[in-house]
């Protein structure tokens, strides 16, 4: 089995085979995810094994305002709101879980997330966990619940 390294969602890829188990992660990636992408919503990054996609990421700017971050995010006097980067959607197929697919989708992300803050800015990555097994997953990873949402988690930079 050849995997790709990760890359753009584009029209060569097929997200319609993808099956992580989680209908609002599969749903998101075959109805979403081209339309999201071509409209600057979000830039969808998959890993393929022959076009076939077998996980992926969303990530996009985003914001958070002040009272609802840590410390660490909110040194000094911050900007209302607090320019961030958001990583959504990701998902490994079922068929690939013991692969730690996962794991480097998540270094991928954060890697391009701080390429992206060197850019335009950000103090923040922030994460909405789709349930309680994927907040586990990025606490494992250092995000920290919001102060005023404990469903979106987040890190400093």
């Amino acid at each position: 089995m050849q995997l790709s390294g990760t890359e753009p969602l584009n029209d060569a890829h097929r997200p319609d085979t993808f099956d992580c188990g989680k209908p609002a992660l599969n749903a998101w990636l075959h109805s979403f995810a081209r339309n999201n992408q071509a409209l600057d919503f979000t830039r969808v990054m998959v890993v393929h094994n022959a076009g076939n996609v077998i996980g992926y990421y969303g990530v996009a700017p985003s914001v958070i305002q002040p009272n609802s971050a840590p410390r660490t995010i909110r040194t000094g006097p911050p900007p209302d709101p607090i320019p961030c980067l958001l990583i959504d959607q990701l998902a490994v197929g079922l068929n690939y879980t013991s692969q730690d697919i996962g794991g480097a989708l998540v270094k991928d992300a954060l890697q391009r997330c701080v390429r992206g803050a060197d850019t335009i800015g950000g103090r923040a990555i922030i994460v909405p966990p789709v349930d309680a097994d994927a907040e586990r997953y990025w606490k494992s990873w250092g995000f920290v619940a919001s102060r005023d949402n404990p469903s979106i988690l987040m890190r400093s930079m």
